[in-house]
């Protein structure tokens, strides 16, 4: 496969163009663009952006896109043929077909700086609180750069749906008549569910009382990390956990804290919001909530916490409340037994500090520490011992006895907490490793049925902060002649194909941590033959 030219800063672009060149649908239907039937060409009125009827400008900005679409997929289709009939001329003059990566690697194409500019500039102050709307910008809007997957790939979609014919016509000066919507179109039935949510007040003396359900649209899901060792199915059992709400005086509910676990609530005063899965996309998105706002700096932080993915995943227990709960009650008291074992670890690590610097340094263990101090003592017990240092001990208040059996005394000391918390640590850690593997156990029994899901792309961001860094997807890629999976890593202009482990790994790559997983795409597994294509 060819890659992409970077053009100024759109690593994170060219990765998601490359993703939308993989969903077949997707492809099918911009290479179609002038057939008179997919697409809107003929810019006839009728389609709505939420409540807001779409311009005939609004829609030629569409058009245009798809049209630059479709002349990028066509660059790169060219490119993967004429890799193609090269590997066949030098297979069959004898040579191995990858014996030259020169001729081997396509040309990289570059993106047309007027397709770029569509989706990396968004409306000024209107990010996406809710990838369900789309984020085409109107004419006359102020508009600034975009640095962000899920912003891009939202304006992407937007373009797409704005481009689309509306379901039924409307005549020009009927204002009453039936427009359409994104929720009418392929792309959204391709790429969005609904979510159904609820709230209730618990307590015995509450019977259960619960607002009416809400159901909501979403093109991706957004997880938070849960601990240091969570999973990607971790994540979601946390995203459709109960959550804690609380109560305000008008009679409303706010969301409480992330910490919040309502599934050990009993607190009869509370609310719980519950939520579950009610139509799942045949292309799920999901976006891992790393980027964080700190109050007390009043700035936005990167959560490199590493998280392990797997090739497959189920969305079974998520159909109903409570669904991962009831389904596995097993799964829950695992996850809470991770979470406090996992506490007690991270007690075990202490700051340290410097004479040059006051400041937290980087964490040690305290077993560590106390080692360090117990092999001090140690050594002040031998250096009293030594001729040299008599005439120093003649000189001080206290005899050369007392000063060895107090160091003595302390080192017993130490060495026995030493002793104790590096037991209790390789308990825990035994603990910590068999609820894992049993957890993982649970999580790998994955039904085949519809809301079976295989991981096809993942987009990963390198970098300490949010605002910089960089952007590369794998995507992965099958072939059916030789029923072989394949993973490709698409670096800009650099295409590879890559050990599977590099995506599956179980802690990041020494001096690798700040690279991590930021979006990513799981394809139904019943429609990947229709869904999921490299074109290679």
């Amino acid at each position: 496969p060819a890659g992409l030219k970077n053009i100024g800063n759109t690593c994170y672009l060219n990765s998601i163009l490359q993703c939308l060149f993989s969903i077949l649908p997707i492809r099918k239907a911009v290479m179609s663009y002038g057939d008179g039937a997919t697409w809107n060409e003929g810019a006839q009125l009728g389609r709505r952006d939420g409540g807001r009827l779409l311009t005939k400008d609004e829609i030629g900005v569409a058009l245009k896109f798809v049209e630059l679409l479709k002349r990028l997929f066509e660059a790169l289709i060219s490119q993967r043929v004429e890799g193609w009939a090269a590997k066949k001329v030098r297979k069959s003059s004898g040579g191995h077909p990858l014996a030259s990566n020169s001729a081997a690697v396509p040309p990289a194409v570059a993106p047309d700086r007027e397709l770029a500019d569509m989706l990396l500039l968004r409306v000024n102050g209107s990010g996406p609180s809710n990838a369900s709307s789309t984020y085409a910008p109107a004419p006359g809007s102020q508009q600034q750069q975009q640095q962000d997957v899920d912003e891009c790939m939202a304006q992407c979609v937007g373009l797409l749906v704005h481009a689309l014919p509306p379901a039924s016509l409307m005549d020009s000066s009927d204002q009453t008549g039936d427009l359409s919507g994104p929720d009418d179109t392929w792309i959204f039935q391709l790429l969005a569910g609904k979510l159904e949510l609820t709230t209730e007040r618990t307590g015995p003396s509450q019977d259960g009382d619960s607002e009416k359900p809400l159901n909501e649209a979403f093109l991706n899901l957004n997880l938070n990390i849960p601990d240091e060792t969570a999973d990607i199915n971790d994540c979601i059992d946390a995203f459709f956990a109960p959550s804690a709400v609380a109560a305000t005086n008008d009679g409303s509910s706010s969301q409480a804290g992330p910490s919040a676990d309502a599934m050990d609530i009993v607190d009869s005063s509370q609310l719980v919001r519950r939520s579950r899965l009610r139509d799942a996309p045949p292309v799920l998105c999901i976006q891992v909530q790393r980027v964080q706002f700190d109050m007390a700096t009043m700035r936005a932080f990167k959560v490199n916490s590493h998280l392990r993915l797997h090739e497959r995943i189920s969305l079974t227990p998520y159909r109903h409340f409570d669904g991962a709960a009831a389904a596995h009650s097993r799964r829950h008291e695992l996850q809470q037994r991770l979470k406090a074992v996992n506490e007690h670890l991270r007690m075990l690590q202490v700051p340290v500090q410097t004479a040059a610097n006051t400041s937290d340094g980087a964490p040690v263990s305290v077993v560590s520490a106390l080692e360090r101090v117990q092999a001090f003592m140690t050594g002040v017990h031998r250096w009293a011992d030594l001729d040299a240092a008599q005439p120093l001990l003649a000189d001080l208040p206290e005899s050369t006895a007392a000063l060895t059996q107090q160091a003595a005394a302390v080192s017993s000391q130490v060495s026995e907490m030493a002793a104790a918390l590096s037991q209790a640590r390789e308990r825990w850690e035994h603990e910590r490793t068999q609820a894992r593997s049993e957890l993982d156990a649970i999580y790998a029994d994955v039904p085949d049925d519809d809301m079976a899901y295989t991981l096809h792309a993942v987009f990963i961001h390198s970098g300490q902060t949010p605002e910089f860094g960089h952007y590369w997807v794998y995507i992965r890629d099958y072939d059916r002649e030789k029923n072989l999976v394949r993973w490709l890593k698409f670096n800009d202009s650099n295409v590879s194909v890559v050990d599977a482990s590099e995506i599956f790994r179980d802690a990041p790559r020494p001096g690798e941590e700040s690279a991590n997983p930021y979006y990513l795409m799981f394809v139904r597994s019943e429609d990947l033959d229709a869904t999921a294509d490299l074109g290679v």
